[in-house]
């Protein structure tokens, strides 16, 4: 988003976000929200918490504007998830779980929960989370259902999944894995 806003103010419009998309608030509607928003802190300096109030008030204010119904709780959470997306989370949960076992059994030098090899647990798990880390990534960077937030003053896209994202999905979850190999090792 700006470049013109302090870290609070950019941690109150990207909870704004958070809350609109929530909402299920078109993207497009979004990001004139936010360019509002923005702008009425560049030219007064006023923080946004003072001119619009909390994010979620000023969302509920956006969606009901709009003429959308408010959706809390686990109905907001349930109406974007769809069973591709809760087998995913299995997938990786499973995968992610078998391969620190794998990886922590292969430094202890004992054998995996399941009882297999466990060289072949590793195996299996590392392909599967590969899969599914590059299905995220693929699904985040080309969704055609996507409905992306796009700033109206220049036509960019103000949440943009770069570089920086991708690295920082894949590189968190082999650092914790690294540390299961070495954690297994210590064991010894």
């Amino acid at each position: 988003m700006g470049t013109l806003l302090n870290s609070t103010d950019q941690a109150w419009c990207d909870d704004l976000l958070l809350r609109l998309r929530l909402l299920q608030v078109p993207g497009a509607r979004i990001g004139e929200v936010l360019a509002e928003v923005q702008s009425h802190v560049a030219e007064t300096g006023e923080p946004p918490r003072e001119a619009f109030g909390t994010p979620r008030e000023y969302a509920d204010q956006v969606a009901q504007a709009l003429g959308v119904t408010p959706v809390r709780g686990w109905a907001a959470l349930r109406q974007g998830l769809r069973w591709r997306d809760l087998l995913l989370a299995v997938l990786i949960g499973v995968a992610g779980f078998s391969l620190a076992d794998g990886l922590w059994s292969l430094g202890a030098g004992a054998a995996t929960t399941a009882g297999l090899p466990t060289w072949l647990v590793c195996l299996g798990a590392a392909l599967v989370l590969g899969a599914c880390t590059a299905r995220l990534v693929v699904s985040a960077r080309h969704d055609p259902d996507a409905d992306p937030v796009i700033d109206p003053r220049n036509g960019v896209d103000m949440v943009p999944f770069g570089r920086r994202q991708v690295v920082l999905l894949a590189a968190l979850p082999v650092l914790a894995l690294i540390g299961m190999a070495v954690g297994g090792l210590l064991s010894r």
